[in-house]
């Protein structure tokens, strides 16, 4: 689809910097709430093309503080701008989900201008999609709104979005009428930039007729009217458009040149399918140029961004809430006709009672009294309906009460029950870190370095297990009550940037820049209890560390509002998924998205964080957009009356405990081995993949002095790895960042030159489902942590041991078969000389002791009793033997597809007959054996 319709992004000249800092100063100096609105509509209106991101922030800000204050008018507004933000993004079921909730909104409360500008919106959606007849059904509606409020810009809009529709449609006569009505209005409006718009659609047309010259010097005059500071993607497009007329008269040179300065341009544009039409019309000139790779490269790019742009779920959400708006109003219209009709009725009914009253006056007493006993019976009865109406809610609200009530007690349960299970754990722990602390401090023990290292290993894990602990038991005292305040004035200056400094060695080590910001003076207090708080700024910038990279930034600000302080910690991490965002801070929550992304914890630590914060009375909050960061603000109002004392100094203890416990887990180990530092005892590589650094010199310190180890963190290292270096055997863990066990496992088994590699998956999540979804993918075994060393350096060696044997080449199937060593030179020769024939032959489905006969020059009962007695087989059963044994090679070397494949590989037409002597023979399915 010719994406010229896009040039409604830009309808509107965009608006040079300084009219964006002139916008943030409105919105700085507003007061009211209508203010405000107006403010952040506005910029996310002048951020649409440049920056969408930044528009869906101000187009949801303004959203929330017009629902807040009840501005109806305003609500629609910010929601069809938020529709466009989404839109720019290409995020399309979301716009039509705001588009629609405008539409529906500007319909309730009888807005006629957002109402139009909905509907026109939803249109160019449609239009998207090439679904035309749509499109002009919403652009038609969208005319007869701006007709009836004589708005002529509107009118404009419509013109032009119903001349793309019938371009579409190739009626293109009808398509000029509408370009020249809007032509009209643009000028009227003295619209210079909407008029350019108009004829770069114009000159298109004239191409899709086939009047190539027209279109040529048209484009050419728009040209010469474009200004390149302003109108960069109107250029882009006119450039598209003169390589595909060129295209069409033959002058290839010339599409190729005009189509590479439209590449260049497009690429300056957050829009993809500025691209994507590009790479489209790139293609068909490298056709025409008989350049297929080219062309099939530029094709491949252009139907893999089509295919993010408008996928087939996107298409079907958006129909199934089309098709839902659609009900709902009609069951609306069908009510009001309803009402309708029953009002119709009643009047009816009262002016015939009126000419009965006319026409009898005992007519008129029976009727009343009828009507009388009527609304009688009709009271009654209602009171009834009304009592078992309430009836039914008391149960109701009784039903929902108790579970309600049974709900606490489960989550109560579960607390207890964790808070039961750490109170339990800090005595074994508590022995275990004694014992390892006395062993450490005993100068009469002699430990050899790599004994230190390792007792060192034990004792910080047994410290971060105890953390864990109390993590659960704070939560735990915070519900019961049992934690106090002891509430201070803080230096807010001096307080966060000390803390923020114990994370700075941490941030610089792992290549994050860490930021401090205040703009607050140095006397500017917050009341605190500063122990307490500690830990939650330790939990959120530690979260933070967790979640970033080499290159991206941490920025913690403070400032005050009123009597408020706000802190805010905001990264440029991996972000966190829409379904996740609402329950990060459930207690024991683990989100599903990152299941086996990054290390996670029980899930406690936010959940302490917010107990926390709002024991102080505060409030905090979390906005997050994945791939792109996280942003955590807590609101800390002053209680100068409830100060015991006035803060001096004395924390940070706590978190410099932590970081020492922790530290190692965050950071990418710069001086880490990449080798074994020993001499192995044979040549054999293992490759060592798992983001854990302390389980990675556990396993090497267990394999070193047998096998070559090398080291990566997560999949991406590995692979840089595989590429240079001779594998034998693959180790991977599963939960690891950036790259993970599964997608490590699936990049291995798709490269031809690595995928007969042995995988041995050792991973602390293994369950049920976790078993079946490596195996399918190709692992050859599992192990789950924790495990012992004599397992997993049995579990190498058979791996190890099995490659060896499947390397060795098809013949040693047939020498299994027969001892060898026990015949003599002559049946070794004849027996040769039957492995020859049976390889030969072993696809053909004739191959029998006749063949085996003829090939021997021996009569048939000869065959077979010379068969019989060096393999105590019979012919058939040692030709079916052998095609068993070499079709079981075939299928664990990967040769094979399916079991069809693989019976007609070794002459077998009939596959039940093959599937059933396979199964008797190893006792599993071929198909399984293959999926496996």
């Amino acid at each position: 689809m010719n994406r010229v319709f896009l040039l409604l992004f830009f309808i509107v000249p965009q608006l040079g910097w300084c009219q964006f800092e002139e916008l943030r100063d409105q919105l700085s100096a507003a007061q009211t709430a209508e203010e405000k609105v107006v403010a952040h509509n506005k910029l996310a209106w002048a951020y649409r093309d440049l920056r969408s991101d930044s528009a869906l922030y101000h187009a949801t800000r303004a959203l929330k503080i017009a629902e807040k204050n009840s501005l109806k008018h305003h609500t629609v507004q910010s929601l069809n701008f938020m529709g466009v933000a989404y839109r720019n993004l290409s995020v399309y079921s979301k716009a039509f989900e705001k588009y629609l909730e405008a539409l529906h909104m500007a319909e309730e409360i009888g807005d006629e201008e957002q109402r139009g500008y909905a509907l026109i919106n939803l249109g160019n959606l449609y239009l998207f999609q090439t679904n035309f007849e749509g499109a002009a059904r919403y652009f038609i509606q969208a005319l007869d709104q701006a007709q009836s409020l004589g708005d002529k810009r509107m009118q404009g809009y419509c013109f032009v979005n119903l001349g793309r529709t019938y371009r579409g449609k190739g009626e293109y006569g009808q398509s000029e009428l509408y370009y020249k009505q809007a032509l009209e209005v643009r000028k009227e409006l003295n619209d210079t930039y909407g008029i350019k718009a108009v004829e770069i659609d114009i000159a298109d047309t004239y191409r899709r007729k086939g009047d190539m010259k027209k279109a040529l010097d048209y484009s050419y005059e728009v040209i010469s009217r474009l200004d390149t500071a302003k109108d960069g993607r109107a250029l882009l497009m006119v450039y598209n458009n003169i390589a595909k007329i060129y295209l069409t008269i033959g002058n290839v040179k010339q599409a190729e040149a005009n189509a590479l300065k439209a590449l260049v341009m497009s690429r300056q544009f957050t829009s993809r399918y500025d691209v994507k039409e590009v790479l489209l019309t790139l293609s068909k000139i490298y056709e025409n140029r008989n350049d297929f790779q080219e062309a099939y490269r530029q094709y491949i790019e252009y139907a893999e961004l089509n295919q993010q742009l408008f996928s087939e779920e996107n298409i079907r959400k958006m129909e199934q809430l089309r098709n839902q708006y659609e009900i709902q109003r009609q069951e609306a219209e069908n009510e009001f006709l309803r009402q309708q009709d029953e009002l119709n009725k009643e009047i009816i009914g009262r002016q015939q009672t009126i000419i009965l009253l006319i026409g009898a006056g005992i007519i008129l007493l029976v009727i009343l009294a009828s009507i009388s006993y009527r609304a009688f019976i009709v009271r009654k009865r209602l009171s009834e309906k009304i009592s078992a109406q309430k009836d039914k809610i008391e149960k109701d609200k009784n039903l929902i009460q108790e579970q309600s009530n049974k709900l606490k007690e489960l989550d109560a349960a579960k607390s207890r029950f964790f808070a039961n299970v750490s109170h339990d754990l800090r005595s074994p722990l508590s022995l275990i870190l004694g014992n390892l602390e006395m062993i450490n401090e005993d100068g009469d023990n002699y430990l050899s370095p790599k004994s230190k290292k390792s007792l060192e290993v034990g004792f910080k894990n047994s410290k971060r297990l105890l953390y864990l602990t109390d993590e659960i038991n704070d939560i735990t005292k915070l519900e019961e009550g049992k934690i106090q305040l002891k509430l201070e004035q803080v230096k807010v200056n001096t307080y966060l940037k000390m803390l923020s400094d114990m994370f700075r060695a941490t941030a610089e080590y792992k290549g994050v820049k860490l930021e401090f910001d205040s703009s607050l003076a140095d006397y500017d207090t917050m009341t605190a209890d500063p122990r307490q708080f500690e830990k939650v700024f330790y939990n959120l910038v530690s979260n933070a560390i967790r979640h970033t990279r080499k290159g991206d930034s941490i920025h913690i600000r403070s400032n005050r509002m009123a009597d408020r302080t706000i802190l805010s910690v905001e990264d440029t991490g991996e972000g966190i998924s829409a379904q996740s965002l609402p329950h990060i801070f459930d207690r024991f929550y683990q989100s599903k998205e990152n299941q086996f992304k990054s290390r996670e914890g029980l899930g406690v630590g936010l959940a302490l964080v917010k107990e926390l914060v709002e024991l102080h009375q505060g409030e905090i909050s979390v906005e997050s957009t994945l791939n792109v960061g996280t942003k955590f603000t807590i609101t800390i109002p002053d209680q100068k009356h409830k100060i015991s004392s006035y803060y001096q100094e004395g924390v940070g203890s706590f978190i410099e405990e932590q970081n020492l416990l922790f530290r190692d887990l965050e950071i990418d180990e710069k001086n880490r081995p990449n080798v074994t530092l020993n001499q192995p005892k044979t040549d054999i590589s293992i490759l060592l993949v798992d983001d854990h650094p302390e389980i990675r010199y556990y396993i090497r310190q267990i394999l070193e002095d047998r096998y070559t180890v090398l080291e990566a963190a997560h999949g991406i290292e590995a692979l840089d790895l595989l590429k240079t270096r001779t594998i034998h055997l693959i180790i991977t863990d599963l939960m690891m960042p950036w790259m993970d066990g599964f997608e490590l496992i699936e990049s291995i088994k798709e490269n031809e030159a690595l995928k007969k590699i042995p995988l041995l998956v050792v991973s602390a999540r293994i369950s049920d489902g976790t078993k079946e979804k490596v195996l399918y993918k190709g692992v050859n075994d599992y192990l789950q942590k924790p495990f012992q060393k004599k397992e997993l350096l049995l579990r190498i060696e058979n791996l190890i041991n099995q490659k060896e044997e499947y390397e060795s080449s098809s013949e040693n199937v047939f020498k299994k078969l027969i001892d060898q060593s026990k015949v003599d030179s002559v049946e070794r020769d004849i027996l040769q000389k039957l492995e020859e024939v049976v390889k030969e032959r072993i696809g053909d489905p004739r191959l029998s002791v006749l063949q085996l006969s003829d090939a021997l020059a021996a009569s048939e009962r000869q065959v077979y009793r010379l068969v019989k007695k060096l393999t105590g087989l019979t012919p058939h059963e040692y030709i079916t033997e052998v095609r068993l044994q070499y079709v079981d090679y075939l299928i664990r070397n990967n040769e094979v597809r399916n079991a069809t494949e693989a019976a007609k590989k070794v002459g077998q037409n009939n596959v039940t007959t093959f599937n059933r002597q396979f199964q008797r023979k190893f006792g599993i399915k071929p198909s399984e054996l293959i999926n496996n």
